[in-house]
């Protein structure tokens, strides 16, 4: 009788260790495959952060450049000039780098906005160009272009910057909870 309650003890203890080590290594692949989910989850926050920073920045400086509002030196216009378009390629560098984490939707609005971009530089420098024929119709046409853009650009912008704050709250809120 003794030793069938050693050998059930032992049954026991060696079925509740056994199961225990289970336990633990369970708990440890399934705690590095959250770690894993959370830093993947995670770099996808600062990558939507780092994309409406940027759209942000290069909002300010293409209603700038596309306005009648542009600074009138010359030299301070370049350097502005110059601030903006690098602000925009490394908004388009960032989404290129990056564009499979976003859905489709975000991915028409990006386009949109990169294209809108692209036709920005030109009719900006197509501006100055004719800026020496002021009233001139090529000028007309040049600034009118320039508006059209701006107008394009004032109801797009808002429509990503949304989409993106709510990508970023709604990943941030399941990362949190």
């Amino acid at each position: 009788m003794e030793e069938i309650i050693k050998y059930l003890i032992a049954a026991i203890a060696g079925s509740g260790l056994g199961t225990f080590l289970i336990q633990k290594t369970f708990e440890q692949r399934l705690s590095k495959k959250l770690f894993k989910f959370t830093k993947l989850y995670s770099d996808k926050l600062d990558i939507i952060r780092e994309l409406y920073r940027l759209l942000v920045r290069a909002e300010n400086g293409l209603q700038i450049l596309l306005s009648q509002r542009e600074p009138k030196d010359t030299v301070e216009k370049q350097k502005y000039y110059k601030k903006t378009t690098e602000t925009m390629d490394e908004f388009v560098k960032t989404y290129e780098e990056n564009e499979l984490i976003f859905e489709k939707e975000i991915v028409e609005k990006i386009t949109v906005i990169i294209e809108a971009f692209k036709k920005a530089k030109k009719a900006h420098i197509y501006a100055n160009l004719m800026e020496d024929s002021r009233g001139s119709k090529a000028w007309e046409n040049a600034v009118n272009e320039k508006q059209e853009l701006s107008n394009q650009l004032e109801k797009e912008f808002p429509n990503l910057k949304t989409e993106l704050k709510k990508i970023f709250q709604a990943r941030y809120d399941i990362l949190l909870n």
